[in-house]
């Protein structure tokens, strides 16, 4: 339930679903962005590698939305973004959940994605375990950069994220938008996701068949 998990338990929310989070410091604080729906969400403090805390939240659940995310060295990155999302996928196997949605990234081209090694090899082993644990019932979201407000941010990535309301629909509604079929640098062209727009995509793969097992950003944005 950070960024991204935020913005889909709003999502479920508001579509009526009774909704569980997890994460390691319990429920956000409240602001004017989470008011009006954080009383509706039940939130667990727990660690995804201690599945003993949450494991009983799984029986009878109906979807399974994992969004764990980090940055760092490749050890770090390769066990929280890969390893961290696997064990929250067998669990939800092995409860008999019946959908299973995973946030993934579309990776950034070489050689932008020589330091992020860990966060793309952990990312893409868990797409691998998701495919096969839920082949007829996963959705797997690769949005590219995810922008929008989040209180708590860091102020460098908050300023990065500012720019998105400008590099979206550039790169959405503009001739450039087409080099992101380039080999190589095509993913710089990709539009960036809003947070929100990820959230939505998440709740509707957690709750609905979805025919695309796979969303790429434009797929994404579909949700806005």
């Amino acid at each position: 339930s950070g960024f991204v998990g935020t913005n889909a338990c709003k999502a479920l929310v508001s579509m009526g679903k009774k909704v569980a989070a997890v994460n390691r410091s319990g429920a956000p604080p409240l602001s004017k962005e989470t008011e009006q729906w954080i009383g509706q969400v039940d939130f667990v403090k727990g660690d995804a590698f201690h599945p003993e805390a949450w494991r009983s939240l799984l029986k009878g659940a109906g979807g399974v939305v994992a969004s764990i995310g980090a940055f760092g060295s490749y050890e770090h990155m390769k066990k929280v973004n890969g390893d961290a999302n696997i064990m929250i996928t067998e669990e939800a196997a092995a409860a008999g959940v019946k959908r299973m949605v995973f946030v993934s990234a579309s990776f950034p081209p070489f050689p932008a994605s020589v330091p992020l090694r860990g966060y793309i090899e952990g990312k893409q082993a868990v797409e691998e375990v998701v495919r096969a644990r839920f082949p007829d019932t996963h959705t797997i979201l690769k949005p590219s950069v995810i922008y929008g407000p989040q209180g708590d941010a860091h102020p460098v990535i908050a300023g990065i994220r500012a720019l998105g309301p400008l590099q979206d629909p550039l790169m959405s509604h503009s001739p450039l938008g087409k080099l992101a079929s380039l080999p190589v640098v095509g993913g710089v062209f990709l539009p960036w996701s809003p947070v929100h727009a990820v959230g939505r995509a998440a709740a509707a793969g957690a709750t609905q068949d979805l025919p695309i097992r796979t969303m790429d950003p434009h797929e994404i944005a579909k949700y806005k």
